[in-house]
């Protein structure tokens, strides 16, 4: 799906909960602008993710020709560990107030 130059995914994956049920359970989140650094080193930062308690599927969104991605983490430790470990800023899905997390990044 594209709309004003944004491509989300169409659905969630077979067996993935709602959306509303992971931002419950996984609050602390953090929002990546994907350079070829973390292209790279994908790998190690799956499994940090891992290692910090965070959600086993990435949120991604592409917008204004870059790709995003959202690691989710249960707590505020897996979360501010991961920002020091990959950059990235923190999201509150809760916030109603916050800006979509894919312009986070916009100048």
């Amino acid at each position: 799906m594209e709309a004003d130059g944004v491509r989300k995914m169409s659905g969630r994956s077979r067996g993935e909960p709602p959306k509303t049920l992971i931002n419950k359970e996984y609050p602390f989140q953090v929002v990546l602008y994907l350079t070829d650094w973390h292209r790279t080193n994908l790998v190690q930062m799956l499994n940090d993710r891992e290692r910090l308690g965070g959600y086993r599927l990435w949120r991604s969104v592409y917008h204004d020709k870059k790709d995003f991605s959202a690691a989710m983490f249960q707590t505020e430790e897996g979360q501010q560990e991961f920002i020091r470990l990959y950059g990235g800023k923190a999201h509150n899905p809760h916030d109603k107030s916050s800006k979509p997390w894919e312009t986070y990044f916009e100048k």
